[in-house]
Formats: structure tokens, C-alpha cells, sequence
């Protein structure tokens, strides 16, 4: 079953791209972005070796050692990880720009897993897997709308009490989620009769219900110390449904400090437990402190140790900084010598933290060989300079070209690539650092290799232009200059169709609502001949930009049954584009029993995440125990959980994007996916 699920969390992902084959976690897995299927923990065979660890004694629940960094993770919730030696598999391809997480093949319905497309690892999908939520943002459009309604209503048209204007909303209200999500979803938590995928996936969907709220917290504490009376996956989940639900207390922080201390516990139950320390964003003394003992170098696997940098990086803390940096200079920890991976983490951590006094250790570490930790400090650089003085930043932009010319690493300086971006695209970024990062990454755009750099070049330069939430404007001539370059390239779909799709969501990114822009958009994504991927990168774009003139292409790819994950993306734009009838059709799909365990999984996902009021007696009857249910598997039941908990989740960007946002995805651990793919 496990299988299944991790096969749908590439559905999940599916705010990114298509996805090949999605796939969901055990817990319930997320959207992870372009195109499905996006392995977080993958290793490429250039990359260097982690040192082996010492396997440690499982104890009785606990699932053994944490798989080595980058080694393959074909069930997120797999038992017994493949030792650091073994072959790498081929990478999966990822999805579309709304497609699933991290995953293989496709489920055959013998249960087996049929080999997954090769993907190469510089594919422009994976970081947009990571990093679109805030792009996308899908709620927010479902927010405007509601305002809108309520706004432009007529009591000449709707009657003195407005009635009809509720009926229209998409958004569901505080009562609903009260009355109609979080009973179903306790009946589910209740249930320990029913497949723990579902239960762990309730447990979720109940913490995103609740968010803020200390109603479900004691049931959280029930489940995450049942220990051995409880399936793992329903422990885990509840143990980071703790954090997912946001409210930070005293009692909450002695629980998870007491199962991150106690050795007996699984080794990614109390990996959750740090997290959700860090989504709490909980920087009581007490806290470091047992971050620190979790550092000391006792710990057998490395999950622990490297989910605890994390943790001092979600949580943000400015007066962490001296620590990191001088454990990154001195290249370890009291007595414990550090590898190349935990340098990557402290400088992940430093780059999470954003404080100015990081930037030159960072950069420092350019000059060394580590890989890890070089792809890292890339990453880190986008993440700190925009906090720095303009004079520091003009500094670093020039040390950081340098760089970029030497490096030998694709994805290093990939990364790297992106960094300008964020820097060029800083509300208040001056004149001359956005024009030196204009120039830069214009050269890469049309100079660098068709295939990896380009893409990520297009991505950077539609960063530099993405307003988001900003209050204040691009310049306008930025925009069009943009606009205009990568259109005329795109235009021509020479090469990697698959690649093109970067320009695709670049042109949307850059959100100019150009007639010649949008016709090109609309025609690819009419063209039933071209790559998947391409024409649902170009839906999501139109659904950026916000044309509605697209609306009627938009739907009428939706309807397109044979392409699941096409299916998926043109409902991300619709949802972007506040068009209902995509709604309709979704929720339809939804009552099709004949409809596969995979489509029906992908479009509820979809639905959670567009977070439209009227999925939710659809997804109601799917989970509900009973007669009903026989006629849904039990992977169908979990994923419309976790559909249902992203659905009733009042934020507006998922809890856990502070942890996928600008990951180094080349450097991973098995209780760190897990968590990725969970939300």
C-alpha cells in the first residue's frame, strides 16, 4: 500500500508540473510542482559518496537506519533503506508544472511498478517542484474571488440579505470546515480499523483544519507517544501534525523535546518531532539545547543530526548565526568532525536565517571542493544578500559571476542562476544590482546549454520580474524587455520540448498580459501533438497572467481524460483564473467510480489545493466509512484526507514551503523527504 501511496505523491506535487506518474506519501502526499514525479532524495552518479554510517540497533518500531544522503527512497516510508553502495536507479521523469512529488514508476494494477522515464537531475522541474507554491498561490485567487462576490453583489439582483453572494463564494467558511470537515475527519482518526495511510492522512487534514487552534492537540499527544501501539506512519503524522497546526505552547515543546531525546523512539519520529519544532518556529533556550545534543555525534543514522540543522534554520533565530558560522569554520561540532553534508546543512541553515554577517563565510566556501556544500552556498547567496547593505550586495553580485564561470557542477551553478534572480527581483533592489543581474542571466538565457542552464535561466529572469505579493512595481520596461526576449526564443520550440516549459512559466511569471504573449500560450496549449509538460507549463502561464481569453482553451484541454496530468494543470490555471466550470468538471470526475485510483487521487488533490467548497461532499462521500467505501481503495481514501485538510487550510501558502523553498534537493535524507512529501 505504502507503494501506491508514494506513487501518488507525485500527484500531490502537482503545483509544478505534470507529473509523470504521481505519487503520495504514506502520510498523504502534496503537490510538489512541475510535472509529478520529483525524488527528493536522489543521487546522481557523479555525485560524491556520503561517508558510510554505522547501522545502529533498530529498536522495536524503529524502522532502522536513515537512508544516506541521495540514496533511493522508492516507498517514503520504506523500512529497510538500501545500503549508501547500491546502484542508483534511473530518475524518475517529474510531472508537469502542477505535477506530483517524489516517486518511480507507474502502478500497474498488479501492484507492481512499472520503470519511470529517465530524467536528468538538472531538469528544470525539480526546483520548480520545490519552489512554485508561492508563485502559483492558488488560494489567494479563491480569496480575491470571494471578495469580489461580496463586494460587486446587488440586492436588487440577490435579495436584502445577499444570499446568493454565499452560495457563489469558493472559499469554504470557518462554520463549514467545522460542521462538515473536521467531524469527518475525527471519525477517520478514530477508525483504527481502517489502513493507516488514511488515518496518518486525516491526522494532517485535521491539524491543517484546525490551524492555530489547540482542539486536536490532545489527540496529537494520544497518537505520537502510542509508540509501539500504533502504526509509524499514523505516529509520525501526528507528531509533525503538531507543527503543521501552528500552535506554539510550553506543553508542546516538552513532548517534542522528549521524544527527540529518547533513543528508543524511531529515528523519523523524532526527525518529525524536530521539525515541528521548527514549523513552530520555537526558539526557546531549551530547544537549542536539545538541537545541540542531537549534534554531538551519537546519533547513528544521519537523519537526525541533519533534520536538526533544518530545524535551526525553520526556526530562524538571528542568534544562531555565530554558532553555525563557527562550526562551519572550525569543520565541526565539540569533537565530532563534519562531512561534506553537514556543512551543507549548516550553510542551508545560514541561508534559511538570511542574517548579512552569514555572506562571506558562505562564499567562503566556494573555494572548496566540497559539492554539497558548494550547491548549498549557491542557494544561499539568493537567500542572504537581499538582506545585505546595496554596497555588500554590489560586492557579492561580481564575486558571485566569478564564480558561476568556474564552477564545473550544473546544478551548483544552476542554482547559483536562481540566486541572481532573487537578488535582481528584490522589491527594492537598486538600478545597478538589477541591471547586473539582468545582464548576467540574460547571457545564460541565451548563451548557456539548451537543456539545463537555459531553463533555469528563464526561471531566474521571471523571478526578477514576479511581483507576488510586492507592493511596489517592477519597472515596466523590464518587464516588457522580458517579455519580448523570451517569447521570440520560445516561438520557436527548437529543442527539449520539455525544457521549453521553463519559458512557458517564465512568461507567466512575468505575468505582462501581451496579445502576442497570450496567443502564442493559448496555440501551444491547443497543439495536441506537443510535449505534455510544454502545453501544461503554458495553461499554468495563462493562468498567470490572467488573461480570459484563455478560459475557453483552458477547459477545453480539461476535459482531455487520456492525460491525467494534463488534466491537473489546466485545473491549477482555471483555479488561477477563478473559473468555476473546471471546478465542475473536477468534482464531476470525482462521482466517476469507474475512474482510476490515480486519476481520482490527482484530481482531489488538485480540488484541495484550489480549495473550492464545492468538493467537499464529493470528498465527504469518498472517506466516509461504511457500504460506501468498498467501492474506493484505500489510497483513493487517503489522498481525499489529505485533500480535504489542504481544502480547510486557511493559509494561504502551505506550512511546510518554508522548509521546500530553495532546498538543496541534490543533498537528502530519508526523514526530511518524507516530510517533503507530506506536505
Amino acid at each position: 500500500m505504502r507503494k501506491y501511496l508514494f506513487l501518488l505523491v507525485a500527484i500531490s506535487l502537482l503545483w509544478t508540473f505534470q507529473a509523470s506518474e504521481n505519487v503520495a506519501s504514506a502520510h498523504g502526499g502534496t503537490y510538489r510542482g512541475p510535472a509529478g514525479e520529483v525524488p527528493p532524495g536522489q543521487r546522481d552518479p557523479k555525485d560524491p559518496q556520503p561517508p558510510p554510517e554505522a547501522p545502529g540497533t533498530p529498536t522495536p518500531g524503529q524502522d532502522g537506519p536513515g537512508t544516506p544522503p541521495d540514496a533511493p527512497n522508492p516507498t517514503p516510508g520504506g523500512d529497510a533503506p538500501p545500503p549508501s553502495d547500491s546502484p542508483r536507479p534511473t530518475p524518475p521523469a517529474p510531472s508537469g508544472p502542477t505535477g506530483g512529488p517524489p516517486g518511480g514508476g507507474v502502478a500497474t494494477p498488479g501492484g507492481r511498478v512499472a520503470p519511470p522515464k529517465p530524467m536528468s537531475f538538472e531538469n528544470w522541474l525539480f526546483w520548480w517542484a520545490y519552489n512554485k507554491d508561492e508563485i502559483l498561490n492558488l488560494k489567494s485567487a479563491i480569496m480575491a474571488m470571494d471578495r469580489k462576490v461580496s463586494t460587486s453583489a446587488s440586492p436588487h439582483f440577490f435579495g436584502p440579505s445577499g444570499d446568493k453572494n454565499r452560495s457563489e463564494t469558493k472559499r469554504p467558511t470557518e462554520a463549514l470546515i467545522k460542521s462538515e470537515i473536521v467531524p469527518a475527519l475525527e471519525q477517520t482518526v478514530a477508525d483504527k480499523g481502517i489502513h493507516p495511510d488514511i488515518r496518518g492522512g486525516a491526522l494532517i487534514a485535521l491539524a491543517r483544519a484546525s490551524a492555530g487552534e489547540s482542539t486536536h492537540i490532545k489527540t496529537f499527544f494520544e497518537v505520537g507517544a502510542a509508540g509501539a501501539g500504533e502504526d509509524k506512519v499514523v505516529q509520525e503524522s501526528a507528531i509533525l501534525a503538531l507543527g503543521i497546526q501552528g500552535e506554539k505552547d510550553l506543553e508542546i515543546r516538552d513532548f517534542l523535546i522528549k521524544l527527540i531525546d529518547n533513543s528508543e523512539v524511531s529515528f523519523r519520529a523524532r526527525c518529525f518531532a524536530l521539525l515541528s519544532l521548527g514549523l513552530l518556529q520555537d526558539n526557546d533556550p531549551a530547544v537549542f539545547e536539545c538541537i545541540e545534543r542531537r549534534l554531538d555525534g551519537s546519533e547513528s543514522t544521519p537523519d537526525v543530526p541533519i533534520c536538526a540543522l533544518l530545524t535551526v534554520g525553520l526556526i530562524g533565530d538571528s542568534a544562531r548565526v555565530p554558532n553555525l558560522v563557527k562550526w562551519l569554520d572550525e569543520g565541526r561540532i565539540g569533537r565530532k568532525k563534519l562531512g561534506d553534508l553537514e556543512k551543507a546543512y549548516i550553510v542551508s541553515a545560514l541561508g534559511k536565517i538570511g542574517h548579512p554577517d552569514a555572506m562571506k563565510p558562505v562564499a567562503d566556501t566556494l573555494r572548496k571542493k566540497g559539492l554539497y556544500t558548494r550547491r548549498s552556498a549557491f542557494i544561499a547567496f539568493g537567500q542572504i544578500l537581499p538582506q545585505a547593505e546595496p554596497k555588500v550586495q554590489g560586492e557579492y553580485v561580481k564575486k558571485l559571476a566569478a564564480y558561476l564561470k568556474s564552477e564545473g557542477d550544473s546544478t551548483a551553478k544552476n542554482f547559483g542562476i536562481i540566486s541572481l534572480g532573487r537578488l535582481g527581483g528584490q522589491a527594492d533592489a537598486s538600478e545597478q544590482i538589477r541591471s547586473t543581474c539582468e545582464k548576467i542571466l540574460t547571457d545564460q538565457f541565451k548563451n548557456g546549454s539548451k537543456a539545463t542552464v537555459r531553463p533555469f535561466a528563464a526561471l531566474a529572469l521571471g523571478l526578477m520580474a514576479f511581483e507576488g505579493d510586492k507592493e511596489s512595481s517592477k519597472p515596466q520596461d523590464l518587464k516588457e524587455r522580458l517579455d519580448e526576449m523570451i517569447r521570440k526564443e520560445l516561438r520557436q520550440l527548437r529543442g527539449d520540448k520539455v525544457a521549453l516549459g521553463a519559458q512557458a512559466i517564465a512568461l507567466g511569471m512575468i505575468g505582462q498580459n501581451n496579445p502576442e504573449t497570450v496567443k502564442l500560450l493559448i496555440k501551444i496549449l491547443k497543439d495536441r501533438g506537443l510535449e505534455k509538460k510544454l502545453r501544461g507549463a503554458a495553461a499554468v502561464a495563462l493562468g498567470l497572467i490572467g488573461n480570459n481569453e484563455a478560459k475557453g482553451a483552458i477547459v477545453s484541454a480539461l476535459k482531455e481524460r487520456e492525460d491525467r496530468d494534463l488534466r491537473v494543470d489546466t485545473a491549477v490555471a482555471a483555479g488561477l483564473l477563478a473559473d468555476s466550470s473546471a471546478v465542475t468538471e473536477l468534482v464531476t470526475v470525482l462521482g466517476d467510480r469507474k475512474a482510476s485510483q490515480f486519476v481520482l487521487g490527482s484530481v482531489a488533490l488538485a480540488l484541495g489545493q484550489i480549495g473550492d467548497a464545492r468538493a467537499i461532499g464529493p470528498m465527504k462521500k469518498i472517506l466516509e466509512p461504511g457500504k460506501t467505501n468498498g467501492t474506493y481503495p484505500d489510497l483513493t481514501r487517503a489522498l481525499v484526507a489529505v485533500a480535504l485538510g489542504q481544502l480547510s487550510d486557511r493559509r494561504e501558502i502551505r506550512v511546510l514551503y518554508r522548509l521546500s523553498k530553495d532546498i538543496n534537493y541534490r543533498a537528502s535524507v530519508s526523514a526530511m523527504d518524507e516530510a517533503l512529501t507530506i506536505l
